[in-house]
């Protein structure tokens, strides 16, 4: 007997069923703004792989843009030079990669479509962006291996975060058993690539601002 739908599935459900041709432009921007904020609280809440599955069968890019344009100022704004560069390379990288772990996760089987893989890769990589965003705020710290450790151990909880929650959303998929690993290990490599971005910009500000107040 089938289970009776919950709150947040019906309210998913007329969401997709809003008419947005004659409403204010400022109610649909505040719609948007409330579904990515709701879909940010389930990358972030342990054991919501299957409320996350039911709210991405309406996929959408905004979010994930959001967040990678997010990454990639915070990590700018910790370059001492060459800000404008390190933006462009994390923007690339985001998409490319996200673009080759999906081609990567299709061609294995799985019954995934190719912008809706792209959304939850997107917006699982929030973890790493507030651990980029705290580590701007750990500056005011005096010692600076206390900070390169709280970044370091940061950046390790944050990546195996965002990887749980993206595993948690791709083992339930129709995936073969044999293939999983597979489809599992670029999508690890897609993380680690991002959180070594994360700490090199953390630990390179630490250096550069060492060597300034250093006489």
């Amino acid at each position: 007997m089938a289970s009776a739908p919950s709150f947040d599935d019906i309210e998913i459900q007329a969401d997709r069923h809003v008419n947005t041709l004659r409403e204010p432009v400022s109610t649909t921007i505040l719609r948007d703004v409330k579904l990515v904020g709701r879909r940010l609280a389930l990358v972030l809440l342990p054991g919501s792989s299957d409320s996350l599955r039911i709210e991405l069968r309406d996929w959408e890019l905004w979010g994930p843009l959001f967040i990678c344009m997010s990454l990639a100022v915070v990590l700018s704004l910790e370059a001492v030079h060459e800000a404008s560069l390190v933006f462009s390379v994390v923007f690339i990288v985001i998409w490319a990669g996200s673009a080759v772990v999906t081609i990567n996760a299709q061609l294995l089987g799985a019954a995934l479509s190719f912008f809706q893989t792209l959304c939850i890769l997107g917006y699982c990589i929030f973890p790493l962006l507030l651990a980029a965003s705290v580590n701007l705020f750990w500056r005011l710290l005096g010692d600076d291996r206390v900070r390169a450790v709280l970044s370091l151990l940061l950046v390790i909880l944050c990546c195996g975060w965002s990887m749980r929650a993206v595993s948690a959303y791709l083992q339930d998929s129709t995936i073969p058993e044999n293939r999983k690993s597979l489809v599992l290990f670029p999508v690890l490599l897609f993380y680690i690539s991002l959180s070594w971005m994360v700490l090199i910009g953390s630990t390179a500000s630490l250096t550069v601002q060492h060597y300034r107040t250093t006489p």
